[in-house]
C-alpha cells in the first residue's frame, strides 16, 4: 500500500514495508540463515562465499580494497584517505565536485558530494575514519545489479536489476519547494533535512528540481524493480567483469550509466561500488514487488549464498572461525 501525503508518518511507515525497521524486516531472514547454518554445521558458513573479500563482505570490510579489484576502465578514479591524514590538495586525476564515503560503511551513511577543499577538510575532520574520495560521475541514471555465480559454473547470472528514481519535484510556478514536497509521503519524510531557503524557492512551471543527488533509500530515492530489463547482453557484460575479480561469486554492483542500450553494450557506465554478502537485492523495496515476493526473492539469494559456500568448502576454501569472526567485530578490526 502506498501512503498518501496526508497519511500520518507512523501509519505510513507501518503500512509500507519499505520503511520498516531493518531489524524487524530481517526477522524471517535471520531465521532462514540460522536454519542454513545448522544445515551447514557452521555458524559462519557465509564467510566462505567470496574468498577474495574479508569475511566475504559481511561487515567491516574495506570498500576501497574491493574497488581496487575492479577493472580500471569501468570504475571512477579515486583514492583512499587515511584517518587523520592532512589533505592539502586533490591528486591531479580527480577534481571537484567529488564523492566522499566511509571506507567501511553501510546503507549510504556518510556519503557526501563535496565541492571544494573547505568542505573536504570539514568532512575529513567530522568522519574521523578512513574514507574514499571518488570522482563524481555525472551520468544520468543509477542502478543496482546483483550478480551470482557458483564456482562450478562457467557463467553467472543477474538475479536482481534495480533502477533508481532520485527524489525530486516538478515546479508549477505557484508553489514553493516545501509545498511541493509536502504532496508526497516519500518527500515529506525528507523535508527536515532541507534548508529553509531551499524550501521557500518557487520553481518555474515544469522545472525539474532534484532534491537529493545521492541515490540511497534513506535519502528518499525510490528503488524500481527493473528485473524485466535483465537480458543476455547485460549478463555477458557483468560476467566478463566478474570473472576478472578473482574469488568473487556473490554481490551487488552499484553503478551509474547513460542508457540501458549502452549498458548492454558495455559502454558509458561506471561501477561506483561493489558490495559482498551483506548486499540486498534491492528491487524488493519497490512496493510493486509485494512483501511475499520480496521475501521469496531474498530467500532465493540467501540460498545461493549457502550453495556457493558449500562448493567453496569442497574446494578447500576455509571459513572464518566463529571466535575469530566475533573478536574481529567486537574489536572493530578492518
Amino acid at each position: 500500500m502506498h501512503p498518501s501525503h496526508k497519511t500520518p508518518v507512523w501509519l505510513g511507515k507501518m503500512l509500507n514495508y519499505e520503511y520498516w525497521p531493518i531489524w524487524f524486516f530481517y526477522i524471517p531472514i535471520g531465521v532462514y540463515i540460522t536454519y542454513l547454518a545448522l544445515k551447514a554445521r557452521s555458524a559462519t558458513f557465509f564467510t566462505g562465499v567470496n574468498p577474495s573479500i574479508k569475511d566475504s563482505g559481511i561487515i567491516r570490510y574495506s570498500k576501497f580494497s574491493i574497488l581496487e579489484m575492479i577493472p580500471e576502465i569501468v570504475k571512477p578514479k579515486g583514492i583512499l584517505v587515511k584517518s587523520g591524514e592532512d589533505i592539502k590538495s586533490l591528486p591531479d586525476f580527480v577534481s571537484f565536485p567529488i564523492i566522499a564515503k566511509p571506507d567501511m560503511g553501510e546503507r549510504g551513511k556518510g556519503v557526501s558530494i563535496l565541492h571544494n577543499m573547505k568542505e573536504l577538510k570539514e568532512y575529513s575532520y567530522k568522519i574521523r575514519q578512513d574514507f574514499i574520495i571518488q570522482e563524481f560521475c555525472d551520468l544520468p541514471h543509477e542502478a543496482a545489479i546483483f550478480y551470482v555465480k557458483k564456482p562450478s559454473e562457467s557463467g553467472g547470472r543477474i538475479t536482481s536489476f534495480t533502477t533508481k528514481e532520485f527524489l525530486h519535484v516538478i515546479g508549477n510556478g505557484r508553489q514553493n519547494i516545501g509545498q511541493l514536497m509536502s504532496t508526497t509521503f516519500r518527500a515529506r519524510l525528507q523535508m527536515q533535512r532541507m534548508s529553509p531557503e531551499f524550501l521557500k524557492r518557487i520553481p518555474v512551471n515544469e522545472e525539474y528540481v532534484k532534491i537529493e543527488s545521492i541515490g540511497n533509500h534513506n535519502r528518499g530515492t525510490r528503488f524500481i524493480n527493473s528485473n524485466h530489463l535483465i537480458s543476455d547482453k547485460l549478463v555477458t557484460v557483468f560476467d566478463d567483469i566478474s570473472k576478472k575479480i578473482d574469488g568473487f561469486y556473490y554481490g551487488r554492483y552499484d553503478l551509474k550509466f547513460n542508457t540501458i542500450e549502452e549498458l548492454e553494450e558495455g559502454k558509458k557506465f561506471k561501477i561506483v561500488e561493489l558490495n559482498g554478502i551483506n548486499s540486498e537485492p534491492v528491487h524488493i523495496y519497490d512496493q510493486q514487488t509485494g512483501l511475499l515476493t520480496a521475501y521469496r526473492d531474498f530467500f532465493t539469494h540467501i540460498r545461493y549464498m549457502y550453495e556457493i559456500s558449500k562448493e567453496n568448502k569442497a574446494r578447500g576454501i576455509k571459513r572464518t572461525a566463529v571466535f575469530e569472526f566475533w573478536i574481529n567485530i567486537f574489536r572493530g578490526k578492518g
